[in-house]
């Protein structure tokens, strides 16, 4: 049975002013979110993974030129005033941010900021608001959840804040969770429990989870679909279980090789060679090109684009046999 498209994007560029010119640090990309699904975003800092994700929350300073779609279910986002975005955030889409100490108001108390998400977009009463906010915070596995009200953000650990940015995040009961390296400050063992905690969630309401991490491990423990960034742009595309095992893109490889193995013992971890452009800095050609190991004369040259590759999408000259076909049937159509 094929699940409904609660989120769509198409074509999302985002750019910022550098001098007089405009520099695209997100070039034209895809993505679709089904109903009740996990998907990963994975790729290294400065990909644009972030930039996209504040893109699609409509959080992006005014200066910044955002081009492209972003349907939420049938609303265009970039079309919609600010009034009708601040009903959709935190109501129907909701985000949780890297740093839970820097995202809750440490003047507040915990009880306070949950209620006050959900009276602005319930309209209910102060009582039915507490309630709320107490069965959340059972929910994602707070104890003493009603004690846990009239405590300030410093007085938590950093894994518990974890959960109250969640709980925060998911007491209207959204449909799509923008969840940008929800992990990334937590220990090991804590992470866990929260990545545990997510997809508990996830399968529990339904909510459809857009899940922003560099780290392949997590991708592996609770995503459905992954994308893999490079510079701005989606290199590949796929089913988990089919990245995993069988990844098309040289990057995307690269990233797999780099991950530790414990069956194995290797003196020196697998790295890939050279940097990440900046943002702006290749003018043609593939931008991956100064760091493969596959590199060849086209890749210097042209820009590959997207094409269906099995059960993966790959951006690629390595499968120009498939980018011929596709520019032929173009051509035809």
């Amino acid at each position: 049975m094929k699940k409904n498209t609660v989120l769509s994007v198409r074509g999302l560029s985002v750019g910022f002013k550098r001098d007089a010119s405009v520099v695209d640090v997100v070039k034209s990309i895809d993505l679709t979110l089904n109903e009740g699904e996990v998907l990963g975003i994975v790729g290294e800092s400065g990909c644009g993974k972030s930039v996209a994700s504040m893109a699609m929350m409509g959080l992006l300073p005014k200066t910044s030129a955002v081009r492209g779609e972003i349907f939420y279910k049938d609303k265009n986002l970039l079309n919609e005033k600010e009034a009708s975005l601040r009903k959709i955030r935190g109501n129907e889409m909701a985000m949780i941010f890297q740093e839970p100490m820097t995202s809750l108001n440490p003047l507040l108390k915990i009880g306070e900021q949950l209620m006050e998400a959900y009276r602005i977009h319930k309209r209910c009463s102060k009582k039915e608001a507490r309630n709320q906010a107490v069965e959340m915070l059972r929910l994602v596995g707070m104890p003493r959840p009603e004690a846990l009200l009239s405590d300030y953000p410093h007085q938590l650990s950093g894994g518990m804040r974890q959960r109250v940015m969640i709980a925060m995040a998911m007491i209207c009961r959204p449909g799509v969770l923008i969840a940008d390296e929800p992990t990334t400050a937590l220990d090991v063992t804590i992470q866990s429990q929260i990545l545990a905690l997510m997809k508990d969630l996830n399968k529990k309401m339904n909510t459809s989870i857009l899940l922003i991490t560099h780290d392949l491990g997590v991708v592996a423990q609770v995503c459905d679909r992954v994308a893999i960034m490079y510079a701005g742009q989606i290199a590949e595309e796929g089913d988990v279980n089919a990245i995993f095992s069988s990844p098309k893109h040289p990057y995307t490889r690269g990233l797999l090789q780099s991950v530790p193995d414990i069956r194995t013992k290797k003196e020196k971890l697998f790295s890939i060679d050279g940097q990440v452009p900046k943002p702006g800095s290749i003018k043609k050609g593939c931008p991956f090109a100064n760091r493969c190991e596959f590199v060849q004369p086209v890749c210097l040259e042209e820009d590959p684009v997207l094409i269906e590759h099995g059960q993966q999408k790959v951006r690629c000259w390595l499968y120009k046999e498939e980018v011929a076909l596709l520019e032929s049937a173009i051509a035809r159509d």
